[in-house]
């Protein structure tokens, strides 16, 4: 499974047949309006141009981790005062968005010539107001955004960095520096009442664990599995300890969903028997809905192309800034639809149809398999490498849902990555990481 989650391929037809096969599930049941034969041909293409563009830098180039790559100059050793110095930055920088979320909270009462305590005492109000707000602003230059911005890619690092250390960290330390983001990060979601931006900074560390525990040469992974298969009580032990430290950050998206919904009562709108049925649709919905929200969305689509405006919003937002482009009005949070149930989310190829057509179903996962198979070589031997791995890792995870790289955040995190982190990881093998990382420790 480990093996599994840090490959992108088995990472994205695990994702799109498991959310088109409950999507399909619950058109057959009634549950969603029936597919379109043109939805499920772009479902197909989808897939297909991707595992095509992945495969093909597979096919001339190889995924060997003993092959060569280019050398990146003024790169620094990945050792554990490294490691610690970094995790303690990464943790100021939450401590800072924690502080601007909570002064943005004023600024939306004053925005909406409110009180804050009206705003957090009535979570479906704060909501509403928060998202009016984002929507009303998306143009606008503001310096508490841009410092949100800067802070929050900052902390996400820390994520990435954290899921090399639960690995390659043998002290208990680890848990420290994890208990502190995750309680950061947990604060934090409960002022957005969003479970988004939380999945997505947990997700940072449960992929970048299977990767580097993927780094393994593979004598050393078969020497592992061997001893497994014949019963090795200690061997078998370790593993089972090794997949129990990723309990914790994976529970706390779990506390989180539960929390929400307590405050929001989502699993009240779905009219069943009790609660805990309620947060299971939800949580299906949560996978099957967008998918159906795409086959409306494809249904009624008029054929004005964007032209790379969606793709690129980051980018087409400050050209407007700048006055180098026309701007549009953009509902950043999307249309609602019934299907039947509320719906916002398109998955990640609403914004590739409505930019590019069909050419950019084709294209763009195409480019998107080719581009992550290339960037996993250097990401074997190069953290800032790695940090980029994972976003796309994520854009891809997050594909049936969303399209990941929407917002500022994410490419100022790919930015820091390369200006601030360049640090390497000894030879691209794990077991050298391990022994350099627990030499500098002692």
């Amino acid at each position: 499974m480990m093996q599994c989650l840090a490959n992108p391929l088995c990472l994205f037809l695990l994702v799109w047949s498991g959310a088109t096969t409950l999507y399909l599930g619950g058109a057959w049941h009634g549950i969603f309006p029936a597919p379109s034969s043109f939805t499920l041909v772009l479902l197909f293409l989808n897939v297909v141009t991707f595992a095509l563009g992945y495969l093909t830098w597979t096919l001339f180039r190889g995924l060997d981790a003993s092959a060569e790559s280019p050398p990146i100059a003024s790169v620094r050793p990945f050792t554990h005062k490294a490691m610690a110095r970094t995790l303690k930055f990464t943790l100021l920088m939450g401590v800072a968005v924690l502080a601007l979320e909570m002064y943005r909270v004023l600024m939306i009462a004053r925005y909406f010539q409110t009180t804050w305590s009206d705003l957090v005492t009535q979570p479906e109000l704060f909501r509403i107001r928060m998202v009016a707000f984002i929507q009303d602003t998306l143009m606008q230059t503001s310096g508490t955004v841009m410092l949100l911005s800067v802070t929050s890619s900052l902390f996400s690092i820390g994520f990435v960095l954290l899921g090399v250390m639960l690995h390659v960290d043998a002290t208990k330390r680890k848990y420290v520096y994890l208990l502190a983001h995750l309680a950061i990060l947990l604060m934090i979601g409960l002022i957005h009442l969003s479970r988004y931006e939380v999945t997505s900074n947990i997700l940072y560390t449960v992929f970048a664990y299977c990767f580097t525990a993927s780094l393994n040469r593979p004598a050393e992974r078969a020497s592992a599995a061997k001893r497994h298969r014949s019963g090795d009580r200690s061997s078998q032990r370790w593993l089972r300890l090794s997949h129990l430290k990723l309990v914790v950050p994976l529970a706390t998206i779990v506390l989180l969903f539960v929390l929400i919904d307590m405050l929001l009562g989502k699993s009240s709108e779905y009219g069943l028997g009790s609660r805990l049925q309620g947060i299971l649709f939800h949580f299906y919905w949560y996978l099957a809905g967008p998918l159906a929200a795409f086959n409306e969305f494809v249904a009624t689509f008029v054929g004005d192309l964007q032209w790379g405006r969606s793709m690129f919003l980051p980018v087409y937002k400050w050209l407007c800034r700048f006055q180098l482009a026309e701007a549009v009005e953009i509902n950043y949070y999307g249309e609602k639809v019934l299907v039947p149930y509320m719906s916002n989310v398109f998955t990640y190829l609403r914004t590739f149809y409505e930019d590019f057509g069909v050419l950019g179903v084709a294209v763009v996962p195409y480019l998107l398999g080719w581009g992550i198979a290339a960037v996993r070589i250097q990401a074997r031997r190069h953290f800032s490498f790695l940090n980029l791995y994972l976003v796309l890792l994520l854009l891809l995870f997050f594909s049936f849902y969303n399209y990941f790289l929407s917002s500022n955040q994410i490419y100022l995190q790919i930015l820091f990555g390369f200006l601030l982190f360049r640090y390497q990881i000894p030879d691209g093998q794990q077991a050298s990481m391990l022994r350099r990382y627990q030499d500098s420790s002692t």
